[in-house]
């Protein structure tokens, strides 16, 4: 569960600071340390974030799929 925070934390704060500006004003308003931690850090982060993305979306795509012939034959009809 704390890296389900950690990351509901994180993700929440990256909203807020993206909602804030666009990339070029960060980059003219951010120090260089910050420009360092985020080139240093950003390709694993993205990377990370791309895998759990598709993984999410394999899921959900996966659940709203339509139903095949063999399960369409216990979906239930309406009537009477």
């Amino acid at each position: 569960m704390e890296m389900e925070e950690q990351f509901h934390d994180a993700i929440a704060k990256l909203e807020i600071v993206s909602q804030e500006g666009k990339p070029p004003d960060a980059w003219r308003e951010f120090d260089h340390v910050a420009l360092e931690d985020f080139w240093r850090a950003w390709p694993d982060i993205r990377g990370w974030g791309e895998w759990l993305w598709q993984l999410v979306d394999k899921e959900r795509g996966e659940k709203a799929a339509p139903l095949s012939q063999e399960d369409s034959d216990y979906e239930e009809i309406g009537g009477g």
